[in-house]
């Protein structure tokens, strides 16, 4: 592949993209050319949800080839797991693209692709749970690090325990029974020291998009195409 069709062209449609959305946005030069530019805007968004399903579909084949490659590699060890996980990859794309022709098919039965029983059925009982415990696993997690972190070291920790405390139990029934003080206490933490401190990082984070926006126009950022050359 040449030099233009792997670096040009993949930062050329990336620049184009982002002059584009600069223009939607913050240019207003009358009524005509607003409407003109809202039409062209959900065009471009349209397009981005058209290239998100075309990752999808990307992803689901390489989650394909890796659970089949890891069958030949590890053998029986692995194989009930990636089994599952390419049965189920299967069958739910199987019953999407069935709700998908019903919905050509028959419209008046009502059935798309996220109301195909069989769809709804593993998407509730299958996936939903294990998604739920996943987070639920999380949750120790998040208590060893607490733990770790609430271990009072200096006076900058044994503010940061108080502070967590005055939250937690400011979110639990309990804590307003032992003493009803601490809702209010943790309304004025979260109102004011809270989002003092979000701000910076909001404003923080919004500089870093735009400098990530202006080195993709100079063409300086190239990591997103796999190399750093």
């Amino acid at each position: 592949m040449s030099l233009v069709l792997r670096k040009y062209v993949p930062q050329t449609i990336v620049s184009i993209i982002i002059v584009l959305t600069v223009v939607f946005y913050y240019f207003y030069v009358s009524k005509e050319i607003a409407g003109t530019f809202t039409t062209a805007d959900k065009a471009l968004s349209d397009w981005v949800v058209i290239i998100m399903s075309f990752a999808l579909i990307v992803g689901g084949i390489d989650i394909l080839r890796f659970h089949l490659a890891r069958i030949r590699r590890e053998g029986m060890g692995q194989a009930p797991f990636s089994t599952v996980t390419i049965a189920l990859l299967v069958l739910m794309v199987v019953f999407a693209l069935h709700g998908w022709y019903l919905s050509y098919a028959d419209p008046a039965a009502g059935i798309a692709i996220t109301t195909q029983p069989q769809f709804r059925w593993l998407y509730l009982n299958v996936y939903a749970p294990a998604d739920a415990a996943v987070y639920s696993i999380l949750v120790f997690y998040i208590a060893s690090a607490s733990y770790r972190a609430f271990r009072v070291r200096n006076p900058m920790a044994l503010l940061l325990l108080i502070t967590a405390l005055i939250v937690v139990f400011g979110n639990t029934t309990i804590g307003g029974l032992i003493w009803p003080g601490f809702l209010p206490l943790r309304d004025w933490i979260m109102t004011v020291p809270n989002t003092a401190a979000f701000r910076p990082i909001t404003i923080g984070a919004g500089l870093g998009v735009i400098i990530l926006g202006l080195r993709l126009l100079t063409w300086r950022e190239i990591s997103w195409m796999g190399r750093r050359e």
